[in-house]
């Protein structure tokens, strides 16, 4: 007798993705598949394609993807000075037995698929605003609200070539 699948409930796809994606957050730096993902929670591939199908519209490893193009912003935000590649290794982007010029051309494509904007523009746009706030008069008696001389206003801060305001 062949073993079937049995339909996925919005409970047990909800349950399956929370479980997924608190995996993603503990080893999402390491060479993880999908495969080994689905061992290691003990739900079957099957189920865990189809929670993420239903509930997210796309596969695991287009979520996992995401989650560490995720960490890698969020690492890129708070340490810009970090040369590109090494953000990439410690957020699983780049694999050993590719070249970091592979790995950055593969992590851009995806960063602008799924942010609209490259990697060094994203990069560049991290170290100016870094540079903004070690230039911000610290101390108590510093006025947080004024805008600094010579920087450019919100609206401009946040515009890309992607994205143009209204």
């Amino acid at each position: 007798m062949a073993y079937t699948a049995q339909p996925l409930d919005r409970y047990e796809g909800h349950r399956i993705i929370l479980k997924a994606i608190h995996y993603f957050s503990e080893h999402y730096a390491e060479a993880l598949t999908i495969p080994k993902l689905s061992r290691d929670l003990r739900i079957s591939l099957i189920h865990l394609e189809a929670a993420f199908d239903l509930l997210k519209g796309k596969t695991a490893h287009q979520a996992l993807i995401d989650y560490r193009l995720s960490r890698l912003c969020d690492q890129m935000s708070h340490d810009p000075s970090a040369h590109i590649g090494q953000l990439l290794a410690r957020c699983g982007l780049q694999d050993e037995g590719h070249s970091l010029f592979s790995a950055f051309h593969h992590a851009n494509e995806a960063f602008i698929s799924c942010f609209g904007i490259d990697l060094v523009e994203f990069h560049q746009q991290c170290c100016l605003a870094e540079l903004a706030r070690l230039q911000r008069p610290q101390g108590p008696f510093s006025d947080d609200s004024a805008p600094l001389h010579g920087t450019p206003s919100h609206q401009t801060r946040l515009m890309t070539r992607f994205h143009r305001p209204v």
